[in-house]
C-alpha cells in the first residue's frame, strides 16, 4: 500500500466516525483534556480531535499530510512535522508558549519509543513544557492494529528506566476508561495513561 493511500485511509477512519463512536469518543477526549494545563502541543494530532478541545493557542504536529490539510481546512493550528529533520528536538517551538505535551496513541507505532521519549523530554525541558500526558493501548488494543510495533506497559516504563528523566517524573498512571489492568486483555479501547511532570 502506498504512503498516500494509507494516509487517506487513516484520515477517513478518524474523520468518518459514526455518531455512536463520536459520542463515546467524547469520554476519551475529556480524559485527556482534564490533564492539560495551559497551551498544549498535540504531538501526532491526527484529525485534531484532542486539539479541538485545547486552548486556541495550542498546536498540533502531524506527519500525515492528508490529516494536516484536513485540520487546517477546519481552522485548526496544525503543522506538518518532519521527524527526520527535526529529530524530536522541537526546534520551531518558541520557549515559554506551551505548558503541556500530549502524546496520544503515537509511541506504540515506534521502534524504541523510550529513546524518542527521552529526546522529547530534553526538548520539552528546553522550551518550558512542564507536563507530558501519554496514552497507549492495552493488550488487545495493541494487537488490534497491525501498524503497532512496540507494546508499552507500566513494566516497560520501569524496565527502560523511564520513570524519571531530565527533571520529568512519572507522577500519575492508570487505566482508562476501566481502571483495571485485566480489562486490557478483553476490551480493545482500554488505555494506559502516563503523566510526567517537571519540577
Amino acid at each position: 500500500m502506498s504512503d498516500t493511500l494509507y494516509a487517506e485511509q487513516y484520515l477517513a477512519y478518524q474523520s468518518e466516525r459514526s455518531w455512536i463512536r463520536k459520542t463515546i469518543r467524547k469520554l476519551y477526549l475529556w480524559q485527556v483534556r482534564r490533564h492539560v494545563v495551559g497551551n498544549a502541543i498535540d504531538f501526532g494530532c491526527g484529525v485534531g480531535e484532542h486539539l479541538s478541545t485545547f486552548s486556541k493557542d495550542s498546536l498540533g504536529l502531524e506527519i500525515n499530510e492528508a490529516t494536516v490539510k484536513y485540520c487546517q481546512a477546519h481552522g485548526m493550528n496544525v503543522q506538518l512535522y518532519n521527524y527526520e529533520t527535526d529529530d524530536y528536538r522541537l526546534l520551531d517551538i518558541p520557549v515559554g508558549k506551551y505548558q503541556t505535551l500530549v502524546i496520544s496513541h503515537v509511541l506504540e507505532h515506534l521502534h524504541q519509543p523510550e529513546e524518542i521519549l527521552k529526546k522529547l523530554m530534553d526538548s520539552c525541558a528546553r522550551v518550558g513544557i512542564k507536563r507530558i500526558f501519554i496514552c497507549v493501548p492495552c493488550e488487545v488494543g495493541f494487537a488490534h492494529d497491525k501498524t503497532h510495533v512496540t507494546f508499552i506497559t507500566r513494566q516497560y516504563i520501569a524496565d527502560k528506566k523511564m520513570e524519571e528523566y531530565h527533571g520529568f517524573k512519572l507522577t500519575k498512571w492508570g487505566y482508562f476508561p476501566f481502571p483495571f489492568k485485566f480489562v486490557g486483555k478483553l476490551f480493545v479501547y482500554n488505555e494506559l495513561n502516563l503523566m510526567y511532570e517537571r519540577a
